[in-house]
């Protein structure tokens, strides 16, 4: 296994290739391999760092991803379909397909109220309180700019069926509301089609089949601190990061159901069904779901999982857990030498590879610098420069190839 050179990262930021040296990013992700018995407590020699890492983890990681959220977003295409029917379907309901933007990352929405309601995941708002939301250009193709991102309330959340309520003030001209249809006509093996954002690709159509109706389906996702309980439709459609939120519709243009997450396995799909959508619409007030046992009372402290020898720099590479659901989210590596700084290794789009590298060279529990590959191509090409006891950086570079 390769690991991260720590010469390469103090004495040149610009690296080359990121896969030329790259960090352990298989840990990530995993339960602990080689840890029985309860998750451990913070040791104190390295207590300072973790929780350092954990809040840099975080707040780093949601800085990177704001801000390139709508840089990174790619244009939509005129959408590949098979025919006529499959045009229909994106030509009248694309329009009605929203971008949502957090801090955090960017999801999916769909309009189903003319008096400015969109419904998405709960998970794609996360816990703030206002998001923004951009609609499809007029043009297809077209750019999206931040001139075109508005602000919509968050007004309600099941934490159940992991579903938020957002409004905007008013639709724009030609946005209209999407109608919900009923889970009792979802006929196995019928087709359905889903619009969304995955991996940034905006406004993208994909088609698939209905495999199953499943009634009191029960989930945790990975990060996610609640239990989940819903009737859901399992699809062979296509379902990214960037999809959540997003509509699933039938034939006649109807929501049957809001794309929320995949299941390990090929073609293993899942939308929340429109009956959930309409009792989000009936509710009152937000619902509570139970948080995982491990998180007891909804409060999850980052905890040592795992750890492992580290030969490269020679120390000890620590897996640790920042939400409570026994998996890795970050390491910390703690080199044996005082004089090399503690490394944080964070793969904050969870796609498999290490995209934030943050340095505290004093050893202090505060990073100094952070390293940033934004666009995915391996390459670290951002700097952050922290100050000491902050979060997020304070000063940005772009890092010359």
């Amino acid at each position: 296994m390769k690991w991260l050179r720590i010469a390469a990262l103090t004495a040149s930021l610009a690296m080359p290739s990121y896969a030329a040296a790259a960090p352990p990013e298989a840990y990530l992700g995993q339960p602990a391999a080689h840890t029985k018995g309860p998750r451990k407590p913070m040791k104190p020699a390295v207590a300072p760092s973790v929780a350092a890492g954990a809040a840099a983890a975080r707040s780093g990681a949601a800085v990177k991803r704001y801000g390139q959220a709508l840089a990174g977003l790619r244009p939509d295409a005129r959408a590949a379909t098979r025919g006529a029917a499959e045009t229909r379907v994106y030509e009248q309901a694309s329009s009605s397909v929203v971008l949502v933007v957090t801090p955090d990352g960017l999801g999916s929405g769909v309009v189903v109220g003319a008096d400015g309601l969109i419904v998405t995941n709960l998970h794609v708002t996360g816990d703030f309180e206002s998001v923004g939301v951009v609609y499809k250009p007029a043009q297809e193709g077209a750019s999206v700019k931040d001139a075109e991102v508005h602000k919509a309330r968050v007004l309600r959340v099941d934490e159940v069926t992991d579903l938020a309520l957002v409004k905007v003030d008013a639709l724009p001209e030609g946005v209209r509301p999407l109608a919900l249809g009923g889970v009792e006509a979802v006929r196995i093996g019928a087709d359905v089609h889903a619009i969304g954002h995955p991996t940034g690709e905006a406004w993208t159509y994909t088609r698939g089949i209905v495999s199953q109706v499943r009634r009191d389906y029960a989930w945790t996702a990975t990060g996610d601190r609640y239990e989940h309980k819903a009737t859901v439709i399992q699809t062979q459609t296509p379902i990214n990061p960037g999809n959540s939120g997003g509509p699933l519709l039938n034939e006649k243009l109807e929501v049957v159901g809001i794309n929320s997450f995949k299941s390990g396995g090929e073609g293993l799909n899942f939308a929340v069904s429109a009956d959930d959508v309409r009792a989000l619409l009936a509710a009152k007030e937000d619902r509570l779901a139970r948080t995982r046992s491990n998180a007891p009372g909804g409060v999850c402290k980052p905890a040592e999982i795992d750890s492992r020898p580290s030969r490269d720099p020679v120390g000890v590479e620590y897996l640790m857990d920042s939400d409570c659901d026994d998996a890795g989210d970050f390491t910390i590596v703690i080199p044996t030498s005082r004089r090399e700084a503690v490394m944080t290794l964070i793969d904050a789009d969870r796609d498999g590879r290490i995209d934030t590298v943050l340095l505290d060279r004093n050893r202090d529990g505060s990073p100094e610098i952070g390293l940033y590959d934004t666009d995915g191509d391996g390459k670290f090409d951002l700097q952050g420069t922290f100050r000491k006891g902050e979060d997020e950086p304070y000063k940005w570079e772009k890092i010359k190839g």
